[in-house]
């Protein structure tokens, strides 16, 4: 078995827990290795030495070397190999995956119940549109031609992008704080602001939201707007100055609902 055929029947049989991250590491992997080349002739030093240049090169380590150990793994569990290849490849302990991770942890988003349930409902369609994107990369997989498959490619780009969203959104979520409007003082994210433009003398209603569920065209706006940041902490009878593309525009805060 050829190593290009190995990784059809991987992918294909696997696809409903590998993005298009795997995809593409697993395919950089078989194209520096060879996708020709026997799966036996696959030796230890030769994976090896693929890993530590990885690990060289730096960035998303264990991004890059998680999904060929499991499938160098696979290889071994199946008979394609008789060598133990998948502990050849040495992922070190702190990678820079962990530190991102770490690092968004430490950080909380605020946002309103509504702009909560309008991301959680995005991520559930999401993921029940998953079986008919596998189904896709499964008939695309069968056709054999692994080098030169658009379907196939399209198939991973569409789960690729699904997957990245979904990771999106799960930590947002995860690091999402529900605010009440009414609770504090000053204009805060949930807030719902009456303001009138000093220039032209006409009144606007925005609500204050983070930058995730923002909607300037539903009036929703972003508290890193130059609006939403001039107007966060005021409170009402001030004065706002906000500093636009065409020039300072000034606002008269009337009410905070």
């Amino acid at each position: 078995m050829t190593l290009s055929e190995a990784l059809i029947q991987y992918l294909a049989n696997n696809a409903a827990n590998l993005d298009s991250y795997a995809h593409q590491e697993l395919h950089r992997f078989g194209r520096t290795v060879g996708l020709e080349r026997q799966v036996e002739t696959l030796a230890p030093p030769t994976v090896a030495d693929y890993a530590e240049a990885v690990v060289a090169a730096g960035g998303d380590v264990h991004g890059r070397l998680s999904p060929l150990k499991d499938f160098l793994a696979y290889l071994k569990k199946h008979n394609f190999s008789s060598h133990s290849l998948a502990p050849h490849v040495k992922i070190p302990r702190a990678t820079q995956r962990a530190m991102l991770a770490s690092k968004a942890a430490q950080d909380s988003i605020p946002m309103t119940k509504e702009g909560k349930k309008l991301l959680q409902d995005e991520m559930d369609t999401i993921k029940s549109g998953r079986t008919g994107v596998i189904d896709a990369i499964r008939l695309a997989a069968a056709d054999g031609d692994f080098k030169e498959n658009a379907p196939l490619d399209a198939a991973r780009e569409v789960q690729g992008k699904a997957e990245a969203r979904v990771r999106e959104l799960e930590e947002t979520l995860r690091r999402s704080i529900i605010l009440d409007p009414k609770q504090g003082k000053g204009v805060r994210v949930g807030s719902v602001v009456v303001l009138q433009d000093l220039g032209s003398g006409k009144n606007v209603t925005y609500k204050l939201t983070d930058s995730a569920e923002a909607d300037p065209l539903g009036g929703k706006i972003s508290i890193v707007s130059p609006v939403g940041e001039a107007l966060m902490g005021h409170n009402p009878g001030e004065e706002i100055a906000v500093q636009t593309p065409k020039g300072e525009r000034k606002y008269f805060l009337s009410t905070i609902k």
